[in-house]
């Protein structure tokens, strides 16, 4: 039994030859079917995406369940149960609820006004006489919003958001009232301000 020409035949590897006797064994190799292999170039970057999205879901997962610090913090630690305990004024955790809310809310940038009240390059006093007049004035008109900047080389502090420079004349009117050693630095400035979409 014998091949001929290029097409297969079966022979069973148990049946004897009957011309020889000699049994004879058929031997297949087979090889594995090649892949088109991966561009070395996007292997990495393949590797690096899911260390990325593994350590995002990590972070995701310890995030606390509490909206609040102080609430997160006295909660105890998954391994050592170990919690702190904060004492505090409740006022803090008022404060930091409306923040949180205030900056929820929508701001937009707009032209309008603000009032300065102070400006100053002299490098020793500049800009400790900034923030005690910005002291000063939370402590005399809590509701508005002041702004102690830093244009080099200028301490400025600029009180308010005021859409039409009436808003703003009001405020400087009372601001001069109340500090009338700083009645010649007080005036109307237009600039960029943040208004919330409530007023």
């Amino acid at each position: 039994m014998g091949l001929t020409g290029n097409s297969p035949s079966r022979v069973d590897p148990k049946q004897n030859c009957e011309s020889c006797k000699i049994n004879h064994n058929i031997y297949i190799t087979l090889q594995p079917k090649k892949f088109p292999k991966m561009k070395s170039k996007s292997f990495p970057f393949v590797v690096v995406l899911f260390l990325i999205v593994g350590v995002l879901q990590a972070q995701q997962s310890q995030e606390p369940k509490s909206n609040n610090i102080f609430e997160a913090l006295s909660t105890s630690d998954s391994t050592s149960h170990v919690a702190v305990k904060v004492h505090q004024d409740k006022r803090i955790e008022q404060l930091l609820a409306n923040r949180k809310h205030s900056s929820s809310q929508e701001l937009s940038l707009v032209s309008g006004y603000r009032v300065q009240v102070f400006s100053s390059n002299v490098q020793r006093t500049a800009k400790a006489d900034a923030f005690r007049i910005e002291k000063q004035i939370k402590d005399e008109l809590p509701d508005e919003a002041i702004y102690v900047n830093y244009q080099s080389p200028f301490w400025k502090v600029r009180v308010g958001d005021f859409r039409t420079q009436a808003e703003a004349l009001k405020v400087k009117n009372q601001l001069k009232e109340a500090f009338p050693n700083l009645r010649s630095e007080i005036y109307i400035v237009r600039e960029q301000v943040q208004l919330s979409g409530s007023k």
